[in-house]
């Protein structure tokens, strides 16, 4: 019977992709880049490259943040201090309490139906914090698990075994819902959790999980797998 609902932060239930834009481009500007569409997306690319290496256990938190920096400014001959760089950033990033489409009304609605909600992230403790609290979101949530915080990172099942023993609840109780293949989802079937796949591009990468295109879907999933009686509150389109 599931007793509780982890889910993913960023492009789960907050629009990371919007606040990625709003926190780069100061950043840009500050070094004279243009903040072009080919210059936000060779910095998306490169700093998605180096999650999945840490997600790999290929390089530290530490690394992750600075060689991101120093990757994406060799490509313009600009030499910078990377932590600097993290900073201004983060103190950008910080302010992007964006929700996804339909996020609230979905929490809502299974807090409703009586159901835990923890969520479940890799990203920076300072940022995530902020970004939940400007997003008026928390009311919904149980707790916050941050890999920073806690020293382990999705998908290692470690990190998922970390949670289900502090929320004193057994794999096969909680059903996870996330957008990352390789982080998300490849941790719940690590941990042997259910899990969901948030799958906004529309890839349709078929696989031993759930797939949904929209948090309407996931809602409707979610219903059917703790199988209890509800009162239909209608998603917007």
């Amino acid at each position: 019977m599931i007793k509780a609902l982890l889910t993913d932060i960023d492009n789960t239930i907050l629009d990371f992709n919007k606040c990625e834009l709003e926190a780069l481009k100061p950043v840009l500007i500050k070094y004279g880049i243009p903040t072009t569409e080919e210059n936000i997306k060779l910095y998306s690319s490169i700093n998605l490259a180096h999650w999945k290496m840490l997600e790999k256990k290929e390089i530290s938190r530490e690394e992750c943040i600075t060689l991101r920096w120093t990757s994406f400014f060799s490509h313009f001959n600009i030499n910078v201090n990377p932590k600097d760089i993290n900073e201004l950033y983060f103190n950008n990033l910080k302010n992007g309490g964006y929700l996804i489409k339909d996020a609230a009304i979905f929490l809502k609605e299974i807090n409703t139906l009586g159901l835990p909600i923890y969520a479940v992230t890799n990203g920076a403790t300072i940022v995530q914090k902020s970004r939940l609290e400007k997003s008026g979101i928390l009311k919904y949530l149980k707790k916050v698990y941050i890999s920073e915080k806690i020293g382990l990172t999705k998908p290692d099942k470690a990190f998922f075994d970390y949670v289900l023993k502090d929320i004193n609840l057994k794999n096969d109780e909680v059903i996870m819902l996330g957008d990352s293949l390789t982080s998300d989802i490849a941790g719940a079937l690590n941990a042997k959790i259910k899990p969901i796949w948030l799958d906004l591009s529309n890839l349709n990468i078929k696989g031993d999980y759930f797939i949904v295109h929209s948090l309407k879907e996931a809602l409707d999933v979610i219903k059917k797998e703790i199988s209890v009686s509800y009162t239909h509150l209608t998603l917007p389109t």
